[in-house]
C-alpha cells in the first residue's frame, strides 16, 4: 500500500497537525495522521465523468484498491462543476472499509501540514452547506474549513 505519514497530535493535547488543501477557491485540511499519501492523478477523466462523485470509481495504489471522491462535485454540485483542476491530487485516507478499500479524495492544491491549536477551532452553524464540517480556522493567515473524514465516510 501508499506509506503511510505519520503525523498527529503533538504532546499538547490542544495541538494536532493537519493537511491544508484546495478546492475551487476554497481551503480545507483533514487531520494528517488520516492521511496515508498524496498522490499526483495522472488521468481523472474517468472518476471526474462519474455519475455520482460521492463514489467515483476505484483505482488501484500499489495493489490496494482505493474508492475516489470527487470532493469539488461532491461538495458543489455535479453539474455546477465544469472546470476540472489543472493538476488533481488524490488524498488517500488511512481509514478503509469493510472490504478493505481505502477512500481516496480528488482535491486541488495540497499544502504542507501544519500544527494548529484545536482551541482555535471556531464552530460552523449546523446549518452549514457542508454536513461534515468540523469547524473553521486560519492557518497562516488564511481561513481554513476543517472537515471530519470519519463523518464523510462513516
Amino acid at each position: 500500500m501508499v506509506s503511510a505519514v505519520n503525523y498527529g497530535r503533538d504532546d499538547d493535547d490542544n495541538r494536532v497537525t493537519v493537511l491544508a488543501f484546495d478546492l475551487e477557491s476554497e481551503r480545507y485540511c483533514v487531520r494528517a495522521d488520516a492521511v496515508a499519501s498524496v498522490l499526483g492523478v495522472a488521468d481523472e477523466r474517468s472518476v471526474a465523468t462519474a455519475a455520482d462523485p460521492w463514489n467515483a470509481g476505484t483505482v488501484s495504489v500499489a495493489g490496494d484498491r482505493v474508492r475516489v471522491v470527487d470532493l469539488p462535485r461532491a461538495f458543489n454540485g455535479a453539474a455546477r462543476t465544469t472546470s476540472r483542476v489543472a493538476d488533481p491530487k488524490l488524498l488517500v485516507f488511512t481509514m478503509t472499509d469493510d472490504g478493505g478499500t481505502h477512500y481516496g479524495w480528488l482535491v486541488g492544491d495540497v499544502d504542507v501540514t501544519r500544527t494548529v491549536q484545536t482551541d482555535d477551532l471556531e464552530a460552523t452553524p449546523t446549518s452549514s452547506r457542508i454536513a461534515h464540517v468540523k469547524g473553521r480556522l486560519e492557518i497562516a493567515g488564511d481561513p481554513v474549513v476543517w472537515l471530519d473524514e470519519r463523518a464523510i465516510h462513516g
